[in-house]
């Protein structure tokens, strides 16, 4: 079975990277760059989220919140460079079910994907 990742990331140099990475181990990707964007697409329900939180407008604390406000039980990966205890409290608070920061290892951020999408 091919699973969907969604990554939302206003950097495209993450984008890409991430997108090529997660194409090889056979997912579909989407990505977006914004926070509306992202939104926008989640009618394509994606297995799995990878969600930056320092974007400009709509930052992925909102979206986060925003996508379980409407009832999605979508698992959501903060993959950010915020790394106080205080950001990755607020961000499981509002709903995500893990919290990478960057730099990270991608074998690792793989095995995590994998592991919340079982």
């Amino acid at each position: 079975m091919s699973y969907t990742i969604m990554v939302i990331d206003d950097e495209q140099m993450i984008l890409d990277m991430l997108r090529d990475q997660f194409e090889m181990e056979q997912y579909q990707v989407i990505t977006a760059k914004s926070g509306e964007e992202a939104l926008q697409k989640l009618t394509q329900q994606p297995d799995i989220i990878l969600l930056d939180i320092n974007m400009p407008g709509m930052d992925g604390f909102e979206i986060c919140r925003r996508v379980r406000e409407h009832g999605s039980a979508v698992p959501i990966i903060m993959l950010t460079a915020r790394e106080e205890e205080a950001d990755r409290v607020l961000g499981l608070d509002l709903g995500a079910d893990d919290y990478v920061t960057k730099p990270f290892l991608m074998r690792e951020l793989v095995a995590r994907v994998k592991a919340n999408i079982r």
